[in-house]
């Protein structure tokens, strides 16, 4: 369950998860093989992360994020154009892959529960994590966590927009490609063999024609 400052906590036995085990576990993730190829996943789930962080979570509606993720105009219909519940479908797969494999002993889980896309953060049971999050445990001086890695979220949330020729560049490729011919096709009209017998072909024609102009010329005299 979210608390006021953004942060949420496994259960009433274990502390709430601060701000700084966010930004450390947002790190992680981005920075993970599991979404290496995956950019949109990564600029959607920085992007939720740090307007929830930063108590805009009211503002995370399907119209914004559309705007401010993905680049798209005033005139973007949510119900005509899913683009941003699939990015997020898709995101929720990434994250549930992620923290099945190479993310599996992470101190802190963040989700997107379907329905929404606030997202939420969990922490892993005390006895599970204790020997795999350094983070999380005491370094010595009065008991104090370790100050975790902290990735810098930008100046705003147009650090997370995805460039319009990104996210047109698939469709551009494709068009593209649908307007040059097959490269076989191409191939074999540029093949010198071809050319070389066009031009045979045509002399060809050419010395028929003046044979016959000659023969017609002598038959006529």
């Amino acid at each position: 369950m979210n608390t006021a400052n953004g942060t949420s906590s496994g259960s009433q036995n274990e502390p709430a998860v601060s701000p700084e085990e966010v930004r450390a576990a947002l790190e992680v993730v981005v920075n993970s093989e599991t979404l290496a190829r995956a950019d949109r996943a990564r600029s959607l789930l920085a992007y939720l992360v740090k307007a929830e962080q930063n108590g805009e979570a009211a503002r995370l509606k399907g119209f914004t994020i559309a705007q401010d993720v993905f680049g798209k105009d005033d005139d973007f219909d949510p119900a005509m154009d899913a683009v941003v519940r699939v990015q997020a479908g898709r995101l929720r797969e990434h994250l549930t892959s992620f923290y099945a494999g190479e993310g599996k002993d992470e101190p802190v889980r963040i989700t997107v529960p379907k329905g929404t896309y606030v997202p939420c953060y969990v922490r892993r049971p005390s006895a599970a994590g204790a020997a795999s999050a350094p983070a999380a445990r005491p370094n010595g001086s009065g008991g104090r966590p370790e100050a975790p890695r902290i990735v810098d979220f930008g100046a705003s949330a147009s650090a997370f927009k995805l460039d319009r020729t990104i996210e047109d560049a698939p469709l551009a490729a494709t068009r593209s490609l649908s307007d040059k011919p097959p490269a076989g096709a191409q191939d074999a009209l540029l093949s010198p063999f071809i050319v070389r017998n066009v031009k045979r072909f045509w002399l060809a024609l050419a010395i028929i024609v003046l044979l016959l102009t000659v023969i017609l010329f002598l038959v006529w005299r």
